[in-house]
């Protein structure tokens, strides 16, 4: 038996020849980076460059996003020509039916002129037909369906010239008051900017526009009174409309021109809906 080099007695515990004694914690220390990191760490350190080629799923993602990109072209290329023959054809109803209304509405008027003719062949046979008509032709211009000339007075109103604090414009309520002043005046026919003025027309405003008789007006505005020219122009100037127009022109530099004419010209209104009927002479059943 070798003593052992305590002192004590038993068998050598010193490691084979060749062989370095190691520790658990020094193992660990030693060993703690992972062989496939160590691996890489050493190709860095030889001057190698990892690979910069793109993984299979991108090239799968980016062959996908361009089929999608050429199938919708091919959809487009195909259905283009389609879009183009229905805008075509659309385009075509369009005309025709345009053309359709044109001759309809031709048609419309030359019947209109047929039955004013045959109308008036039939009131001139006789007497009482022709009675019939003057009184037509009396309510004709009370309605505002015949057209009348005679004397009367001619105004012109406008806006007022430009200021710091804007144009001063005519409303469409200083149109109603000068309309509603000649009638009261003993106006017998009234119209703006060719425009008849009938129980049925609304002076209105429309967006930028004055409508009469849902035709938009332009300033100046020029209207036409038909009766006798001295009374009329006296009383509307002696009237509440009057006042207002002739204060309009003094403080808001409002245009008001009015004259006298011996011949004036009013149209009639335009195409009038009946609504209500009953024979001459008969009830009113």
């Amino acid at each position: 038996m070798d003593e052992s080099p305590s002192g004590g007695t038993g068998t050598r515990t010193s490691p084979p020849p060749g062989r370095t004694h190691i520790g658990l914690l020094d193992n660990i220390t030693a060993n703690s980076m992972d062989e496939d990191y160590a691996h890489v760490s050493q190709r860095r350190a030889a001057g190698e460059k990892r690979s910069t080629r793109p993984g299979i799923s991108t090239l799968v993602v980016v062959a996908a996003f361009g089929l999608l990109v050429a199938t919708a072209g091919v959809q487009t290329a195909r259905q283009e020509p389609a879009q183009q023959r229905s805008q075509q054809s659309l385009e075509s109803q369009v005309r025709d039916r345009r053309a359709g209304l044109d001759e309809a509405r031709a048609e419309l008027a030359a019947l209109q002129k047929s039955v004013a003719r045959t109308q008036q062949d039939a009131l001139r046979t006789s007497a009482s037909g022709r009675a019939l008509r003057a009184q037509l032709n009396r309510l004709g211009l009370v309605a505002g369906s015949e057209a009348a000339t005679g004397p009367g007075v001619r105004i012109v109103v406008d806006d007022g010239p430009p200021t710091r604090g804007g144009r001063q414009a005519v409303l469409d309520t200083d149109l109603q008051i000068l309309a509603n002043g000649l009638w009261a005046s003993g106006a017998e026919a009234v119209s703006i900017n060719g425009q008849r003025l009938t129980n049925l027309s609304a002076i209105r405003v429309a967006g930028d526009a004055i409508t009469v008789n849902l035709r938009s007006l332009q300033p100046p505005y020029t209207v036409v009174a038909l009766g006798d020219p001295n009374q009329l122009a006296a009383r509307f100037l002696d009237s509440d409309a009057g006042t207002w127009w002739l204060n309009l022109k003094t403080v808001y530099k409002l245009r008001f021109d009015m004259t006298t004419e011996d011949s004036l010209n009013v149209p009639a209104a335009p195409p009038l809906t009946l609504r209500h009927a009953k024979p001459a002479g008969g009830d009113d059943r």
